[in-house]
């Protein structure tokens, strides 16, 4: 992520490797989104404390994301896509929802929806990674709920989040072979890379928490601060 955010906000754009490695970060908060659904859904207390702590999750999403808006702004400030969108907690908080959802939905709604969600690609939604990011968490939590046919759709989704910028000008015929070239990159990263961490991560000790609760909501504001600051030196 902070690869990916130093190439944009200091670099303007301009080193696609940097962009490439900043892909595979997505995928992973939205496992770690998924991991926290799953942990809190197969907890051994009554229901209501799940549900109770199930809301206090996803509230602490939303306001997390709300808090880190005026930051994000700042950080992208003069970046027409960043001035366009908001940051990718909302993206993370939405998936949480959907996730939850996810439990009580048909498989085929599910389904539908993310092939809905891929579509919805070729279009402009002000979220980064657009709603097939939003797709992302749930459809991880099926596939480790042990259904194997949500991992063509986790796939589909994961390809597709990356590939909005390319998306609008193959639709208009106006798209050259290096898009093509980057939104394939794109969407590799986006799969291989975080396949290659959580395997690594596998073979580490389970001491439990390394990070506390709350690092990612001070560090996500904070690190783009600090990236905006360089780049205004």
């Amino acid at each position: 992520m902070v690869i990916d955010h130093t190439n944009e906000i200091c670099l303007q754009h301009s080193r696609l490797l940097m962009e490439i490695a900043g892909r595979g970060t997505f995928p992973l908060f939205c496992y770690a989104v998924a991991m926290a659904i799953l942990k809190i859904r197969q907890r051994d207390v009554p229901l209501a404390e799940r549900k109770m702590k199930m809301r206090q999750y996803l509230m602490r999403l939303f306001v997390g994301a709300l808090i880190a808006q005026p930051f994000y702004y700042f950080a992208f400030s003069g970046d027409a896509a960043g001035n366009d969108t908001v940051n990718v907690i909302f993206t993370l908080a939405l998936g949480a929802v959907f996730a939850v959802v996810s439990f009580r939905a048909q498989l085929w709604q599910m389904y539908a929806l993310y092939i809905a969600a891929a579509i919805s690609m070729l279009w402009f939604v002000p979220l980064e990674f657009g709603l097939a990011g939003v797709m992302v968490p749930s459809a991880l939590v099926l596939a480790m709920r042990g259904n194997k046919s949500a991992y063509p759709f986790l796939i589909l989704l994961l390809v597709m989040m990356n590939a909005a910028g390319i998306l609008p000008a193959i639709q208009s015929h106006h798209a050259s072979i290096d898009s093509w070239v980057v939104a394939g990159l794109n969407g590799l990263a986006s799969i291989i890379l975080p396949w290659l961490v959580l395997d690594l991560a596998r073979a580490l000790p389970q001491t439990g928490r390394w990070l506390p609760k709350y690092a990612l909501y001070v560090f996500y504001p904070a690190h783009l601060v600090i990236l905006k600051l360089i780049a205004l030196v």
